[in-house]
């Protein structure tokens, strides 16, 4: 029988228990109502922003103590129709997809399917790097963390749209990397495919199938899609722009298909939100946890130093973990990670110590704006005093500008040593190959040669001997990134193109810097009875590329 004590005990936990629910309804209207003071004049701030760096329209959310306490849309997600951003619009997200793909691979490591330090070669058929030691070592932490040593190869992603996810892990075979494995930070998207073509074996679904199924779907994420298509199935969503003569000129969706699991996702704030959230509650849906806390802690925590640009108190270091930067602002851990496609800006972030995380959805790339909303946020949230984030990035954006001059007027000066071709210019005509970048296609037509890459027209200006530099693309041939707009993605246009010849002065090769921090690509000419013109080679065709003992 219980005794008196043992009473008082169960009805006082009984009363504990029906306060409780009320209780945390209080506090989640406190800390709501709290918030609401502290980002007082963030709408203002957001409008002003917009105007300031010419950005069509951005969507706003804020998470604390697990729940959105802030969502908003400012400016036009439709410029041409008026159309409001809402916290709902759906934006591109670009890198941030890589989050989604480490998130799936904790899943895997999660239920004992796969080993985050095995050789990818154990569990990935056919995976071959440049050199047999990387080949032999290469794990799916050293994907993760940008520590393979292989440099970005983005050209890739735009010449050689045909491939399937598959075929873009074999042509890793053909590309040299610029650092031995793990000796540093090379930030690489083709190793997030073939981190996504990982998980795909080893789970028997594919990588959108299995995002969807164990991540999106608990985490009610109904608004994120994996295809341009289907973002634009969603009768909110925002359309991506570049800026054209001061004006915003609409351009067409990127759409990476094949190299999704590097940043091919789209999401509204809404959505982003729960996901900080979920990253915040340590991978919890309610009491269902979906990630352990072990595996959640180790995305977050820094395994590599990541270069620093400009010396940043308020910064002091840049780290990555799996699939998220890690860092410190203000003395305040921060995990964060931007992400940015042709027309749209990004940034994904959170303070797991803080319980708080910002996210900023834009449709304009190339503008800083994310950045400096989210700083005005934890600004406010923390207390501090507004940093002038503004005030650095135009200051930042002048001097940017001044080395860019300084580089195009040296690209365009004058030779040291002029000199005519070596070759009349029909001699340069034909078909060129590299068994990863593809074909690039010589043309010699009314104004001169041109190099047809990448699914672009770009003319070629004679500097000197054998060089020649590519102009900006034909407008007919790439719509929306004609001379007087902003980049709107990677393009071959402005480089050096070098044509070099064998023993009997024939015309065999071209050269073209497609990577800056690599060496150039060589691209073969194809004999003319070598076969159909656009038929580029398989991947896997040529042999693997420089072996080391």
């Amino acid at each position: 029988m219980p005794t008196p004590l043992a009473l008082l005990t169960l009805f006082l936990a009984s009363v504990l228990a029906l306060a409780a629910v009320p209780a945390a309804r209080g506090a989640e209207q406190a800390t709501t109502a709290d918030t609401a003071v502290v980002l007082e004049g963030l709408d203002a701030f957001v409008d002003q922003a917009l105007g300031d760096w010419q950005v069509p329209g951005a969507a706003v959310a804020v998470v604390k103590d697990g729940a959105t306490v802030y969502a908003k849309g400012f400016g036009l997600r439709d410029v041409d129709k008026k159309l409001p951003v809402t916290p709902d619009t759906v934006f591109a997200i670009g890198s941030c997809t890589k989050a989604f793909t480490a998130a799936a691979l904790a899943l895997l490591t999660d239920q004992g399917t796969l080993s985050l330090d095995a050789p990818v070669r154990d569990i990935l058929p056919g995976f071959r790097m440049y050199d047999d030691y990387a080949t032999a070592h290469v794990t799916t932490r050293d994907m993760l963390l940008h520590r393979t040593g292989l440099p970005r190869y983005d050209a890739l992603l735009a010449m050689r749209p045909d491939v399937s996810r598959e075929e873009a892990v074999a042509l890793l075979r053909h590309l040299p990397p610029n650092k031995e494995l793990r000796a540093g930070f090379e930030y690489s998207n083709l190793m997030y495919v073939a981190a996504g073509r990982l998980a795909e074996v080893v789970s028997g679904q594919s990588w959108e199938t299995l995002v969807a199924q164990r991540l999106l779907a608990p985490l009610r994420m109904t608004a994120t899609s994996f295809s341009p298509q289907a973002a634009q199935a969603s009768p909110d969503f925002a359309r991506p722009y570049v800026l054209r003569r001061g004006r915003f000129a609409e351009i067409p969706f990127a759409d990476i298909t094949p190299f999704g699991p590097a940043g091919s996702m789209f999401a509204s704030a809404t959505d982003m939100a729960r996901w900080l959230a979920f990253h915040l509650q340590d991978g919890r849906v309610g009491d269902e946890a979906l990630i352990t806390k072990t595996a959640m802690t180790e995305m977050h925590t820094p395994q590599i130093i990541t270069p620093r640009g400009q010396p940043n108190p308020e910064i002091p270091f840049g780290g990555y973990g799996l699939g998220w930067g890690v860092s410190a602002y203000r003395g305040h851990l921060l995990v964060l990670h931007d992400g940015e496609i042709d027309g749209f800006k990004a940034l994904a972030s959170f303070m797991p110590d803080d319980g708080i995380g910002v996210v900023v959805l834009t449709n304009r790339m190339g503008a800083p704006l994310p950045e400096i909303v989210a700083f005005q946020i934890y600004d406010r949230l923390l207390g501090l005093s507004p940093f002038p984030w503004a005030e650095r990035a135009k200051a930042d954006r002048a001097q940017a500008a001044k080395v860019r001059t300084a580089k195009a007027a040296a690209t365009l000066a004058a030779p040291e040593h002029p000199a005519p071709p070596t070759h009349e210019l029909s001699a340069y005509v034909g078909l060129y190959r590299h068994p990863a970048f593809g074909e690039a296609r010589i043309e010699l037509r009314d104004a001169g040669l041109a190099a047809l890459c990448g699914g672009e027209t770009l003319p070629l200006v004679h500097v000197t001997y054998d060089v020649f530099r590519t102009g900006p693309a034909d407008a007919a041939d790439a719509p929306g990134r004609t001379g007087d707009a902003e980049p709107a993605g990677d393009s071959p246009s402005g480089l050096t193109a070098t044509f070099h010849m064998d023993h009997s002065g024939a015309i065999t090769r071209l050269d073209i810097p497609l990577e800056p921090n690599a060496a150039d690509i060589v691209f073969t000419k194809v004999a003319a009875d070598s076969g159909p013109p656009d038929q580029a080679a398989k991947p896997g065709d040529a042999p693997q590329g420089a072996t080391r003992p």
